[in-house]
């Protein structure tokens, strides 16, 4: 592995890079840096909480042990011991015990938190494990204050999904049960087989079944989250709930072999069931709450078949034809969401990356290609809503993504309307190396960029020289780019495998870390990939480590810790930059070599502390330890090489008068070009000052002006259109017809076949747009824009297929689901930001509760930000 050379002596070296800035880099020896803690197996979920009065970190590992630290990770207690019931604790365990922790649950900024169990233990505590509430029932346990099993008094029946709190009151807890009837019977014939949901409104002391509240009106539910809340919901001390359910047994039994069931229906409590709920979508059959947000997948011929059930048959109606309806008033309406290619949907991955606002960014759909080599391979359409949330145009044709959970798809963190994105070449089914299958279709994949939202998208420029100055050769002729890896290299590999992907952080606005390469496509061999950097947001870069890191942001963006990926082996070298690559410090070298699986910081990407974990790698039991090295730069050493005298390092605090310079954030081209309308100004630090940013520093943006309203930067095509070429006019697409969509009908639309990007700030779209327009439904105006084709057109609304993935890629939170609709219809979930895998695990985890996991998924997540909340896995 090359890297920035260091001296081993107290000087300074001077380097010069071709095209970079001039650094004299610090060359610094430091102490070497011994374990914090060594944990029995690997940490697989590591928690940073923090809540206005404290701060905890809890560590949970494989084997099901949890791991807390009061000092940012200085130091590290073992609570299982404290936890009755455990095989550590010696106290009550069972056989189901023997692993001890299954997920660690909590809610942003509270200090409740639940440890959920493999049996019938779980635990809790109301002040971030100071104290703990013990299970019901065991020696030492207060039966005046302790967690009940949901599963008390319901012998036979297991928990079908994780614990669910609600948002803003804790002490309210929603859970899953499955009937015993669904383990020990025939689930083809057992009319009582089905699913019960659980409420509790002191934090797991009793638990009511809702199942039975609701006097019949409820056979069995099928998904549940807590409703958005809303003004005066709680008056009467009950939250809303909105759930899937079925309404009669009769209909719960014959839906057991249907993956999509007209008998399924979406509804909203607002008094725990007690009395008559509200039928908000009659057919919907899965659903997810997101930022306030609420979507819906439905049967499309739902009221043709409820009209008349008695008569419908099988062949009129396979239950094969969904809708996605979205409502953005918490459940009260909704608005079908229409899309134009004309190819059955199987899955949706909704990004929405700006949690104060109604609505979806972009929407990612898996189609069921005709071609039966497009139709395997690992790729959907990437869509973006207008302001309406109902006319979702296409921006982006054959972006990579995996089994409906790993799409490689990022934004760039404080910049709004950038994007990166890796999209499977248009000429790569054409290929004769795929043809005669000396390549895969993986092998055509190049990464793109956009600086509107997604309204054009270009090549990313390849730095010239590498991290040592020389230059760079590409052997692909006349079309060497630079391509980096996204989210689904991470999802499918292993830790041996994985390389990292495109990150970003809000505390660094323009700032992207990456690994990849320069040539034709993107290469996923470890030995050809580089880490590269770019700080003003995508539009120049440099290569600034060889081969693939593992990288994190802290100090508001004043440091970045990087280590070499355990996809190269086991490392006992850290290294550290204050000046975003220009001079490597280092290396901190480990007491022990490591397998480095992440490297974590504070939720914010703000502090100075950075902890380190992976696997022992002189481990000799076959069963590597889990290690956890805490880097902490108020306390990091630095040694004097020929007295071996210790003294604490001391790095310059910013000077705020002279260490910040003002950044505007511009597309490639012209100086002065707006994004999204805007052009603006904000504070950061210079590269050159390699300072580090006080505690309380605070960017702001100083200055900004709003645009005219540009084509090239303010426009994305109108519903029904694409782009064939970079910032090419909008042709109207094979097989659309724009009046299949009912949000279209009758509206006026230019016959340029654009539109103004959703969320741009410009002005005056006339002179981007163009006057002349035309109206949909109208004979005289046809059915397409100025720009259209003749062809044969088809339904723009894609029929659903009998597989649907429903993801959610977002900063906020995971709903709670059943594992009956987990296997009626994979239903799975990703949350954000970028690169880990939620959905699979959480799915494995409650088959492992049930006894139905099926195969091994490797444990672990890369969550470089640091800034998940209760669900990393």
């Amino acid at each position: 592995m090359r890297l920035a050379t260091v001296a081993r002596v107290a000087l300074l070296l001077v380097v010069t890079v071709a095209g970079r800035v001039t650094a004299e880099c610090p060359a610094t020896t430091f102490d070497i840096l011994a374990p914090a803690a060594t944990m029995n197996t690997v940490p697989d979920q590591v928690e940073w909480l923090v809540t206005p009065t404290k701060a905890r970190v809890f560590a949970k590992t494989e084997g099901g042990s949890v791991y807390k630290s009061n000092n940012a990770g200085a130091s590290w207690i073992n609570v299982t011991p404290t936890l009755l019931g455990t095989s550590d604790s010696g106290i009550g365990a069972s056989s189901a015990a023997s692993k001890n922790v299954l997920q660690i649950l909590h809610q942003e900024g509270s200090e409740f938190m639940i440890f959920q169990g493999y049996g019938n233990e779980n635990w809790a505590t109301k002040d971030m494990g100071d104290t703990w509430i013990q299970p019901c029932g065991l020696p030492g346990a207060s039966p005046d204050a302790c967690f009940t099993s949901p599963l008390t008094g319901h012998e036979g029946a297991a928990l079908s999904s994780l614990f669910k709190m609600h948002p803003t009151l804790p002490m309210h807890v929603l859970a899953m049960t499955m009937r015993a009837a669904c383990r020990l019977q025939d689930m083809a014939t057992d009319t009582a087989c089905g699913q019960d949901l659980m409420y509790s409104a002191d934090f797991g002391q009793s638990w009511t079944n809702l199942t039975q509240v609701s006097d019949d009106r409820v056979a069995g539910f099928v998904d549940f989250d807590w409703a958005p809340p809303i003004d005066g919901e709680m008056d009467d001390g009950k939250p809303g709930i909105l759930a899937t359910i079925y309404e009669s047994t009769a209909a719960m039994a014959d839906g057991r072999a249907k993956s999509w069931d007209y008998n399924v229906h979406f509804v909203y409590s607002t008094d725990l069931f007690g009395t008559a709920y509200n039928r908000l979508l009659r057919c919907g059959n899965a659903f997810e709450v997101l930022n306030g947000d609420v979507y819906v997948a439905q049967l499309r011929d739902c009221e043709a078949f409820h009209s008349n059930p008695t008569s419908a048959t099988a062949k009129e109606f396979p239950g094969t034809d969904i809708a996605l309806q979205i409502s953005t008033d918490t459940g009260k309406s909704f608005k079908q969401a229409c899309f134009p290619v004309a190819l059955s949907q199987r899955g949706y991955t909704i990004f929405d990356f700006h949690t104060a606002l109604g609505g979806p960014d972009f929407i990612s759909v898996d189609h069921d290609e005709e071609d039966k080599a497009e139709a395997s391979a690992p790729m959907g359409n990437i869509y973006s809503s207008d302001d309406t949330l109902q006319l979702f145009s296409l921006n982006m044709r054959r972006n990579v993504r995996y089994g409906g959970n790993a799409v490689d798809f990022a934004n760039v963190e404080g910049v709004d309307g950038v994007y990166v994105a890796n999209q499977i070449s248009d000429g790569g089914f054409a290929d004769p190396s795929f043809i005669a299958k000396t390549k895969t279709i993986e092998d055509f994949v190049r990464t793109r960029i956009t600086y509107n939202g997604g309204g054009a998208w270009q090549t990313l420029k390849p730095p010239v020289v590498d991290n040592a100055g020389a230059p760079i050769v590409c052997h692909a002729g006349n079309t060497c780019d630079l391509h980096l890896h996204g989210a689904s290299h991470w999802q499918r590999g292993t830790w041996e495998t994985r390389l990292g992907s495109v990150y970003s952080q809000e505390s660094a606005p323009g700032v992207i870390l990456a690994t990849g390469n320069v040539g034709e496509f993107l290469s996923y061999d470890a030995q050809s990939v580089n880490t590269y950097l770019s700080r003003d947001a995508g539009v120049t870069w440099e290569e600034i480590l060889k081969g693939p890191h593992i990288y994190e942001f802290g100090n508001h963006g004043g440091l970045i810790v990087a280590a070499k990926m355990a996809s190269l082996g086991p490392t006992n070298k850290v290294y550290f930059t204050r000046d975003e690559g220009l001079c490597w410090e280092g290396p901190i070298t480990l007491a022990r070599p490591l397998s480095v699986h992440n490297i974590r910081v504070d939720p914010g990407g703000t502090g100075d502390v950075f902890i380190i974990h992976g696997t022992d790698s002189q481990s000799t039991d076959g069963d590597p330890d889990g290690v956890v090295y805490t880097l902490d730069f108020t306390r990091l050493n630095e040694k004097n090489p020929a007295t071996q005298a210790v003294k604490a390092w001391v790095y310059p605090v910013c000077d705020p008068a002279k260490d910040y310079e003002l950044w505007t954030p511009t597309p490639p081209g012209p100086p002065g070009a707006c994004i999204l309308g805007r052009n603006y100004t904000m504070q950061r630090r210079r590269r050159d000052s390699r300072c580090l940013n006080k505690a309380d520093f605070e960017r702001t943006e100083t200055k900004e002006t709003v645009c005219e309203c540009n084509k090239d930067f303010d426009t994305e095509c109108q519903f029904g259109s694409e782009r064939r070429v970079d910032f090419g006019k909008c042709d109207l697409m094979t097989n659309t017809d724009l009046t299949t969509c009912p949000a279209l009908l009758g509206k006026d639309l230019p016959k340029s076949n654009m539109r103004i990007i959703a969320g741009s700030k410009c002005l005056d779209s006339t002179g981007a747009l163009g006057k002349d327009t035309f109206k949909i439904g109208d004979d005289k105006g046809g059915k397409g824009g100025g720009n259209g084709s003749d062809e044969k057109k088809s339904s723009g609304v894609g029929r659903g297929f009998l597989i649907f993935f429903l993801v959610f890629l977002s900063l906020g939170g995971l709903g709670a689901g059943g594992f009956l609709a987990y296997n009626k219809y994979d239903l799975q979930r990703f949350v954000p930001p970028q690169v880990k895998s939620v959905a699979q695990t959480l799915k494995d985890k409650v088959e492992e509760m049930t006894g139905r996991k099926r195969y091994t998924t490797p444990a672990g997540y890369f969550e470089p930000l640091g800034d998940f909340g209760g669900e990393d896995i």
